[in-house]
Formats: structure tokens, C-alpha cells, sequence
């Protein structure tokens, strides 16, 4: 092999063992800080933080490991998106919170639920929504039970206005109104019904002059109530 070749071929063994060392020892190819994007009820340093990206190379960051991390760990995000440049040297999170529609007080333990049914810590009730108390019904993926979430979706679906609702296992939700009634709507479709009737019966209750201790109209055919008995 000529000397001139074998130079040349040294020479760029000791450029490619210069750039690898640079790029391995460079505290700028380390990741320290990240920029957060879409984070409002959800702090950027904890977005960051449940990440693991801190002191990682950017070489060997795998977004959709962390993206999974992220969501896996923060539960209050539907979507996380991560990407690390080499050449500008940075990191960039960008996440997409959940939009709670219902708060659940669960014995003192307040959740946030939206529209899917996932059930996420709550740092306090929802300025807007409803506020359902009582125990909180999961299905086996841990999100809140489909007959229940059904019930919540039509009710919210037909404007009804009704700030506090409680939900009592084996009847499932009611309320209290203004006059203090108890009402028992109970769960699953037909909401829109069973609500129908409620303003029927009501409405008849009223015209007699007669205050039931509840009314159930859990069955829109056959509804009940009682002017003696609490349930």
C-alpha cells in the first residue's frame, strides 16, 4: 500500500476517534433541560422530570420509550411527543393534557374524569363540571364504569342542570334538588328518559301538593316514589 494512502487511511482513523470522543465527552450532546410545550395543569419540570432524559446522550434517546414513559407516569396527558436534535442540541416535549369533565370525590380523594372515562388525580374540583361523590366504580382497564360513564354522557349531552350528583352502588347516580328530593336516576343509556319522566312525575307530585322522601326513575316505565320511606 502506498505511504501516501496509508497516511490518508491514519488520518481519518484519527478524525473518526476525535469526532466519537467529542461526541461522547461534550457536555452539549448531554441532556439537561428540555423544552416543555402544552403543559398547563401539569408542571413542565415534572413533564421533564418523569421523562428520564436528564443526563442522557442524545444518541441514545428512544422518543417513543419516552413518550410512553411520560404517559405511563402522568396519566393526566392524552398525548406526548418528543423529539432531540443533534445539531441544535436540544430537546423539545410537546404533550396534550386530558380534558376533565367530572370531578369525583372518592372519600376525600378527589378525580378528575373526561370524556373516555380516564380517571386521573385532582389537584381540586373543576371550576366547571360536575361533582360526583360517593365510590368510584372502575372497570378492569381502571377507567370508570361504561354504564356509569353512559349516564354521565347523556346527561351532559341533554343540559341538565344539576351541580352535585352521588353515586350509591347497586342504584347508581341521584341527586337532591332545590325542594329536597331525593332522586335516584340510576345509570346506563336512556338518561334522556328517565329524566323525561322525572319532569312528568314532578310536575304531578307538585300539582297534589305531595313531598315524597325520593323519587326512583330508574325504570322510565314503572317509576316510584315514596312519601314515608327514605329509599
Amino acid at each position: 500500500m502506498p505511504f501516501a494512502v496509508r497516511h490518508l487511511l491514519l488520518l481519518l482513523l484519527v478524525v473518526i476517534v476525535v469526532g466519537a470522543l467529542w461526541l461522547t465527552l461534550d457536555d452539549r450532546f448531554y441532556v439537561y433541560h428540555a423544552d416543555v410545550a402544552g403543559a398547563a395543569r401539569v408542571l413542565p419540570d415534572e413533564v421533564f422530570r418523569v421523562s428520564g432524559l436528564l443526563g442522557l446522550h442524545v444518541l441514545w434517546v428512544r422518543p417513543s420509550e419516552v413518550e410512553a414513559r411520560i404517559l405511563a407516569e402522568l396519566p393526566g396527558l392524552e398525548r406526548a411527543r418528543v423529539t432531540c436534535g443533534l445539531l441544535d442540541e436540544r430537546c423539545n416535549i410537546t404533550v396534550v393534557e386530558r380534558q376533565p369533565r367530572v370531578t369525583w370525590d372518592e372519600d376525600g380523594q378527589l378525580w378528575w374524569i373526561d370524556a373516555d372515562g380516564i380517571i386521573f388525580p385532582a389537584p381540586g374540583a373543576l371550576a366547571e363540571g360536575w361533582l360526583v361523590r360517593g365510590p368510584l366504580p372502575r372497570d378492569e382497564d381502571g377507567r370508570l364504569n361504561w354504564r356509569v360513564r353512559v349516564a354521565l354522557s347523556e346527561l351532559w349531552s341533554a343540559g341538565v342542570d344539576v351541580s352535585q350528583l352521588f353515586y350509591v352502588s347497586g342504584r347508581g347516580l341521584m341527586f337532591v334538588d332545590e325542594r329536597g328530593w331525593r332522586t335516584i336516576l340510576g345509570q346506563g343509556p336512556g338518561m334522556a328518559e328517565r329524566w323525561r319522566v322525572l319532569e312528568l312525575l314532578a310536575a304531578d307530585l307538585e300539582a297534589r301538593g305531595l313531598t315524597p322522601r325520593f323519587v326512583d326513575v330508574r325504570f322510565p316505565q314503572a317509576p316510584y316514589y315514596s312519601l314515608t320511606n327514605e329509599w
